[in-house]
């Protein structure tokens, strides 16, 4: 039996899985990927998993979906926002010649697009939009049953859409961009910045409450609570988790990030008119209070005309989906039309 090796090249870890014939993930390995010490350190490192993940297996090619643009045909990351010093590596020759194995590479979030549509919550679509949110925000577009990269293979870049033409500057040199108002360290610091208010207001309250019999201030939002009291350990799972409990705090912050991807979305489907669109990613564990927000900011800003197919789901792979999907572009990019960006899938 023969299998392919599936890897998920983000901006803060590295995760490899091999990959059996239907989507299983039989074995798997995680790496930090230290990416300002530059990729060479990186893609040695992956190379020296692959070998102890293959073991004494048939290995027929290596996927990897890296965090940024990418050259699909050639394999070389372009300008990746998250990844400083890797723009123009080539990431397909590296691996190559590290492993001996043919290698076939993607961007992140189309190589999770590819594994959701394969195995996961975009099974049985022909038109699918999936969006990540982590560390960055991205979008991987699946028309017409094909994997849909673009004229310049940069198409669906969810997180740089602009929602507010005079917002925050973003780390791709814009402003105003879906990322920087849902990316997980900005939603992180929103929370952080809004519970040291919450302290200061409590220590203020305790000195006078402490006046009158009977009255006490209420406590700091749950998620402190749920962070060990510690502002370092405070992150979208502990968010979402104060918010399924009822916490206002932090289902006011669920509110505002379900709105501002919302807002992005709601663009994505007026564009490419998807029959459903997949959430995944460190920040989608916020689950369905998110989920909720997301689907009213999106079906309240688009035409819901009689018999429209649109859906909005969260991942069914989670942290899988881009190692399963990336194993897969051995029979994507492998069936490739001459021109740019006519890529076309088997399933």
């Amino acid at each position: 039996m023969s299998y392919d090796v599936g890897i998920d090249l983000g901006a803060t870890n590295i995760k490899l899985g091999l990959v059996g014939g239907r989507g299983k993930v039989l074995a798997r390995r995680m790496l930090a990927t230290r990416a300002r010490k530059g990729p060479r350190q990186a893609l040695e490192r992956v190379a020296d998993a692959i070998v102890e993940l293959r073991g004494k297996r048939r290995l027929r090619s290596i996927g990897i979906g890296i965090a940024g643009l990418v050259d699909h045909v050639h394999g070389i990351v372009r300008v990746p926002p998250n990844l400083p010093g890797w723009n123009g590596t080539p990431v397909k020759a590296i691996l190559e010649r590290l492993t001996g194995t043919e290698v076939y590479c993607a961007n992140d979030v189309n190589a999770v697009a590819l594994g959701e549509w394969t195995h996961g919550a975009g099974k049985g679509t022909r038109d699918l939009f999936c969006v990540t949110l982590g560390t960055g925000v991205g979008g991987g577009i699946i028309s017409g049953g094909r994997l849909l990269l673009g004229a310049n293979h940069a198409a669906g870049e969810a997180g740089h859409m602009t929602v507010f033409g005079n917002g925050p500057a973003c780390l791709c040199g814009g402003h105003g961009c879906v990322e920087r108002y849902v990316g997980a360290a900005y939603l992180v610091d929103r929370a952080r910045k809004r519970i040291r208010a919450q302290l200061r207001r409590l220590q203020s309250h305790r000195n006078q409450t402490a006046l009158f019999a009977g009255m006490s201030p209420d406590g700091p939002s749950m998620i402190f609570e749920l962070a060990r009291g510690d502002f370092a350990r405070i992150t979208p799972r502990e968010i979402g988790q104060a918010a399924r409990k009822g916490d206002r705090l932090a289902l006011d912050l669920v509110e505002e990030t379900g709105y501002y991807l919302g807002l992005g979305l709601a663009s994505a489907v007026q564009l490419i008119d998807p029959e459903r669109i997949v959430m995944g990613g460190g920040v989608s564990r916020m689950g369905l209070p998110l989920l909720k927000a997301v689907r009213k900011t999106v079906f309240s800003r688009v035409q819901m005309f009689p018999g429209r197919r649109l859906d909005i789901v969260l991942s069914e792979l989670g942290g899988d989906a881009g190692i399963i999907g990336a194993s897969r572009l051995r029979q994507c990019l492998a069936v490739q039309d001459s021109r740019p960006g006519q890529t076309f899938c088997i399933r």
